[in-house]
């Protein structure tokens, strides 16, 4: 029988992932002999306004438990973040380069600001959206080269940014919900040229699974167990963290990777793609479990 397919997403949106998160991640990933995929902004990452107008209307609704963005990032980085605003490609461009050089798969997040993306992309219209991502995909394309796979800061997607997404010669999207990959649809059902590949290993309401673990107050071993016990529910399994969380709990991942890796591929977003493509081409049972 195949073995299953894990792969885990890691979206830079800070420097203390860069600074922080990265460096463990690198660590464990050679320790494993594994490569993960990290989505990295380009650009910057706050814009006052739109956070303290998002802090207001969030209100007192009631929330899924995540870590709070002090806990996050700490003081200083919660300070960096708003008053210094780092533009990320530009200031830790060496640790982006790391990640090239260890082999891990680098796609890219949003545009020239994850805030103004997460917030407004929904109201933009196709020139805003393209003013918005073409800096920070020029700075990508220049350095790495174009990139092949894109996730939106919050998962904000609407249909003018699927027709980007083909216009610009993005192979995949890591965006919509589900639990393989597939290529969605425009209004008139027809096919886009991108696919997207779902995130399915997840905590509620899109926090993730370490986050949300730690924010319920589990310690490492149960964390790993409740993310495990996701994975093996599928065959084809995509995890979504950061690494300023992820990062510093680098022995929450180890356990999570030696528990499966006897039974899982861990791959890149991209390979994971490919083998999925190549299985489903082969007619393979693609939704049956993993044993064990």
């Amino acid at each position: 029988m195949n073995k299953g397919v894990l792969a885990f997403r890691f979206d830079i949106e800070s420097a203390q992932c860069l600074r922080r998160g990265v460096p463990g991640l690198r660590r464990l990933a050679d320790a494993r002999g594994v490569r993960f995929t990290f989505f990295v902004t380009m650009g910057r990452v706050a814009h006052i306004g739109l956070v303290l107008r998002h802090r207001i209307s969030r209100g007192r609704a009631q929330q899924a438990p995540r870590l709070s963005v002090a806990r996050k990032l700490g003081l200083l980085g919660l300070l960096e973040t708003i008053v210094l605003n780092p533009h990320l490609g530009r200031r830790h461009r060496e640790e982006i380069d790391a990640l090239v050089e260890d082999g891990h798969e680098v796609g890219l997040h949003g545009g020239v600001n994850h805030a103004v993306w997460q917030r407004t992309a929904h109201s933009l219209d196709a020139a805003q959206l393209e003013a918005l991502l073409r800096p920070a995909y020029d700075e990508f394309a220049g350095r790495y080269g174009p990139p092949k796979g894109f996730a939106a800061p919050g998962f904000e997607w609407n249909d003018r940014v699927l027709d980007m997404l083909d216009r610009e010669g993005f192979l995949y999207a890591s965006d919509m919900e589900g639990e393989q990959p597939f290529r969605p649809s425009n209004g008139c059902g027809v096919p886009h040229l991108h696919y997207q590949v779902p995130v399915n290993v997840i905590g509620r309401d899109r926090v993730p699974v370490v986050e949300q673990g730690l924010a319920r107050g589990l310690d490492a071993a149960s964390i790993a167990e409740e993310a495990v016990a996701q994975i093996r529910s599928r065959r084809f399994a995509l995890m979504y963290e950061h690494p300023y969380v992820a990062g510093p709990q680098a022995e929450i991942l180890d356990k999570i990777i030696e528990r499966v890796q006897g039974d899982y591929d861990i791959v890149t977003v991209e390979e994971y793609l490919a083998e999925w493509r190549r299985r489903k081409k082969k007619g393979g049972d693609l939704p049956q479990l993993v044993d064990g």
